[in-house]
């Protein structure tokens, strides 16, 4: 996304948490792919530094890590840079704004279905971009700031993209959780056993968007077909039950039988001997917003 950004002609400063995704950087990001150069980029050394200059934040980060980096973000917010969630992360822009609001900030926040680009670093460092996307679909809080994040987000990344209402249903979009629980619990040898349960699982998410009056959710064929097909990379198996136990969590908001994702939530934590529930940002949502997001949602 970085180099995407960089490539449209704007200033990027990158910060990673831990420093792992960054540290072998120096001034310059390396792509190879469908997307090919060499980028000037700056790394910033602490997240005041990456956060005081900027005119829109980018934010892609596993759900464990959202409540306390957020929180953290919202203490070095200056002025009121609009902000986006890539992927969405469940109700991560919401966990955001409970945050900002509480020192005085206001900032418009976008949650993006999917992320502009299919890509996996190398082991020289370089970063393989497999794949753009024909389109984006983006959510806003509040939902009318939607429109003008529409149009950041084809500005920062130079690809179309699509309202698809608010954060709820970004989130509810976002495929990754479904397409990896396919990817672990199909049978191996078996024809097309991936693709059925992927079917069977997104049918279950968009009966949830319906239940909670989210009725244009880009479906699960388009979201997966688009970048190109099922990633190499695999996603960490905390990040998949995470996604599982949000879906599930909605489900149980909207009184929406989800046999197979909740099934496929309990396989994988009596598998990986630990809870994913509830998921993060959930757990740190004050009762009060997330009343009111669930209680828009019908």
């Amino acid at each position: 996304m970085a180099a995407l950004m960089a490539w449209r002609g704007h200033d990027v400063t990158l910060w990673s948490p831990r420093g792992g995704g960054t540290r072998h950087l120096g001034h310059e990001l390396m792509t190879r792919g469908v997307l090919a150069g060499a980028w000037r980029i700056r790394v910033a050394a602490d997240l005041w530094r990456a956060a005081e200059v900027a005119e829109a934040i980018l934010i892609a980060l596993p759900p464990a890590a959202q409540p306390s980096i957020l929180q953290r973000l919202a203490s070095a917010l200056v002025g009121t840079p609009d902000i986006l969630f890539a992927p969405a992360g469940g109700l991560a822009p919401a966990l955001l704004h409970q945050f900002a609001t509480a020192r005085g900030f206001v900032p418009r926040l976008g949650a993006l279905a999917v992320p502009p680009a299919l890509a996996a670093r190398g082991a020289d460092g370089v970063v393989e971009v497999m794949a753009l996307r024909p389109r984006l679909w983006v959510g806003g809080l509040p939902p009318g700031a939607t429109h003008d994040l529409v149009t950041l987000t084809e500005r920062l990344f130079g690809l179309p993209a699509v309202p698809i209402g608010d954060i709820l249903a970004a989130g509810l979009a976002e495929p990754g959780a479904l397409v990896e629980a396919a990817r672990i619990l199909a049978p191996p040898g078996v024809a097309h056993a991936v693709g059925r349960l992927l079917l069977g699982l997104a049918a279950e998410r968009d009966a949830v968007g319906k239940a909670m009056g989210r009725h244009d959710l880009p479906g699960i064929a388009a979201l997966v077909s688009e970048q190109g097909g099922l990633p190499a990379e695999r996603r960490p198996l905390a990040e998949t039950g995470g996604g599982l136990a949000f879906l599930e969590a909605m489900a149980r908001a909207s009184r929406t039988p989800v046999p197979l994702v909740s099934s496929a939530l309990q396989v994988l934590e009596t598998a990986a001997g630990e809870s994913f529930s509830p998921h993060p940002v959930l757990a740190a949502l004050e009762p009060a917003p997330l009343a009111r997001l669930l209680g828009a949602a019908g």
